[in-house]
């Protein structure tokens, strides 16, 4: 079976490093595996390495890097194992862990390839999580097959598998994989979605998770087109010194908010939500022109860069916050 488009092996093949999150479940091995047969095809399994992030939450997660470095050493597959301590400021747990896991992530230097082991049913878990916390276009796009994270090539190669078919390859290539019992605990909002509503969803409508899945995609694509002719508006309105205040004020409110996330995004900066827009909103374009107000915000998974915007003069200036 062939996990990666010819662009994504171009990518691979042209990178000097490539890192794949390597938890040791079916999802990750099978990731793990897809990438390591198909440099062993081209000779350049020199570039892989397996990254075990222990989280150091769990009774057995000892074991379960060891699980993860015997696999490695039989296989011959260079093995990384980074402890991380989950530090929840304000979030909850899952987003504290993401954001210690993009934390080892942003150690890598640019142009780094990174493989995680995202599915199709992580695909919905993700399309339904945000619509609960209220999202946009963007957000309901899901996760994107091949993306680009503070410089680093994020591949998901078996993200349109379901967990169904992905036990059924692991079990047919013979992949030796571990089950964390933590994926049954109700308490985390990603486990209960799993285990307790999308499944009475798909019974009430069997196709839920392909036709979710479906839809991120379709919308994926009405993103790009509508980023694109966002990115237009943009040009007009922004150049090297940042965002034109006497310009976007012309604008009305939404049109301005999407060219400011469209800004910060092509940043790799952080998106505000509609709060911090309207606090944005209020203090640069609703305040005296004399004031000179600062807001800083940043994504709690730590995906993108935290910022500090300020006005200088006529312009709206994005800098990294690193506090």
């Amino acid at each position: 079976m062939d996990f990666f488009t010819e662009s994504e092996k171009n990518i691979l093949l042209e990178s000097d490093e490539i890192i794949v999150g390597f938890s040791g479940g079916a999802d990750s091995t099978l990731a793990l595996f897809a990438a390591f047969e198909f440099l062993a095809s081209c000779e350049k399994t020199e570039k892989l390495t397996a990254l075990h992030i222990n989280h150091q939450t769990q009774g057995n997660s000892d074991s379960w890097a060891e699980h993860c470095s015997k696999i490695c050493q039989q296989h011959k597959i260079k093995f990384e194992e980074k402890k991380v301590n989950v530090e929840q400021q304000g979030q909850g747990y899952e987003a504290a862990a993401r954001a210690a896991r993009f934390g080892i992530f942003d150690a890598y230097k640019e142009g780094t390839v990174i493989i995680l082991g995202h599915h199709m049913d992580d695909q919905v878990e993700t399309v339904f999580f945000r619509v609960l916390r209220g999202t946009g276009l963007k957000g309901l796009s899901g996760m994107q097959r091949v993306s680009n994270v503070k410089g680093k090539v994020v591949i998901r190669p078996i993200l349109n598998l379901s967990k169904h078919e992905i036990i059924d390859i692991s079990t047919s290539k013979k992949l030796d994989f571990i089950e964390d019992e933590s994926n049954e605990d109700n308490a985390y909002s990603r486990n209960f979605l799993r285990n307790q509503i999308i499944p009475k969803i798909t019974a009430r409508w069997p196709a839920a998770r392909k036709n979710t899945a479906r839809m991120a995609n379709l919308l994926a694509k009405q993103s790009n087109l509508y980023h694109r002719y966002l990115s237009e508006k943009l040009e007009k309105v922004c150049d090297d010194d940042g965002l034109l205040i006497s310009e976007l004020i012309e604008l009305d409110y939404f049109e301005r908010s999407e060219i400011i996330r469209i800004w910060l995004d092509k940043q790799s900066y952080a998106s505000p939500n509609e709060s911090q827009m309207k606090e944005l909103e209020k203090s640069f374009f609703h305040s005296r022109q004399t004031a000179n107000p600062i807001i800083k915000f940043h994504r709690e998974d730590a995906e993108k860069k935290s910022v500090l915007l300020t006005k200088t003069n006529n312009y709206l200036i994005a800098e990294e916050l690193n506090d």
